[in-house]
């Protein structure tokens, strides 16, 4: 992100309540000028030949009125959007790089524990076993085995699978017994 556009980002946000009080000044300008229309309506000297500008002053005092108010809740909107958007800005790629993976480990997960309801066959175990062997880090691996490919060759699939199981959090409540070879 452009450091120049967060300062600016953050100097706007800074005026808005400015933008707010002027929109009080001029509710409070137009109060006065609306005040003066109708004061001008009622004096009897002239008679009723400044009713029509009396009536256009008070208007134009109640128009800067409404005005007014509209520009201070324009400014609370801005304010809210400012504010989201500033959150945002550094959370969405944060999100965007974290969350497709952590779907993806949820999907897996669900579908490894949905295999698992199924039954904990020897095939099952031999592809969980080849899938750890594949992927898990090499530190975790040996933590498992201290001869992952032999254990892979002679069918040793129990402890290896259970890594992968593990390494995907599936829970150990999920798991089916395993079958007998």
């Amino acid at each position: 992100m452009d450091p120049d556009l967060a300062v600016d980002g953050r100097h706007g946000a800074a005026e808005l309540p400015g933008i707010g009080r002027l929109g009080g000044t001029v509710s409070s300008l137009g109060e006065a000028v609306a005040a003066i229309g109708g004061a001008i309506s009622e004096l009897p000297l002239l008679g009723d030949r400044l009713d029509a500008p009396a009536q256009a002053v008070t208007e134009a005092g109640r128009d800067a009125v409404a005005s007014a108010e509209e520009a201070r809740r324009s400014a609370d909107r801005v304010g809210v959007l400012l504010g989201i958007s500033i959150a945002l800005v550094p959370t969405v790629p944060v999100l965007l790089l974290y969350l497709p993976g952590r779907l993806a480990a949820a999907r897996e997960r669900k579908t490894l524990t949905r295999a698992l309801a199924a039954g904990r066959t020897p095939e099952l175990e031999a592809l969980l076993a080849e899938r750890a062997v594949l992927h898990l880090p090499y530190h975790r691996l040996h933590r498992v085995s201290a001869d992952p490919h032999a254990d892979l060759r002679d069918r040793r699939h129990g402890p290896l699978a259970d890594a992968e199981l593990d390494w995907y959090g599936v829970p150990r409540s999920a798991r089916a017994p395993r079958a007998p070879r």
